[in-house]
């Protein structure tokens, strides 16, 4: 059996602490920066791997590849202490610009297809990572 413990009666049983709220966890930002980073990544590796080796292929492959490395560099310099919103302009703009030469140049279905899912995954990024700051 154990002695039971006098308490003085001015002390709780359970320490009260001041109700402190809880922040928010930040998943929108970590998930926008991720689709940023996996729809260029993926667009550099379609360049390489699913382009045809003719001259349109040749020509959308350096577009393409030109576009993506950008919004790379974009994605990395988000998690430096650069201002914000002009990264996430350009990788906003590459994924409209992505999504209009899909749609209006006349390439092969694989550059169309490429092309188009990177832009509208670059422009959900972008638009995600910036919702993140609410």
């Amino acid at each position: 059996m154990s002695t039971p413990v006098k308490r003085p009666d001015a002390t709780p049983a359970v320490p009260v602490a001041p109700a402190t709220p809880l922040e928010p966890v930040p998943v929108l930002r970590p998930f926008g920066w991720l689709l940023i980073v996996a729809a260029s990544v993926g667009l550099i590796l379609a360049t390489w791997a699913l382009y045809p080796i003719d001259g349109t292929g040749m020509w959308a492959g350096y577009r393409d590849g030109f576009i993506a490395t950008v919004v790379l560099v974009c994605a990395m310099a988000l998690n430096t202490s650069l201002p914000k919103r002009p990264l996430l302009g350009v990788a906003a703009l590459a994924g409209i610009l992505l999504i209009l030469f899909a749609v209006f140049l006349d390439d092969p279905t694989k550059v169309f297809v490429a092309e188009l899912a990177a832009g509208v995954v670059m422009l959900a990024g972008a638009m995600i990572y910036g919702a993140g700051d609410r």
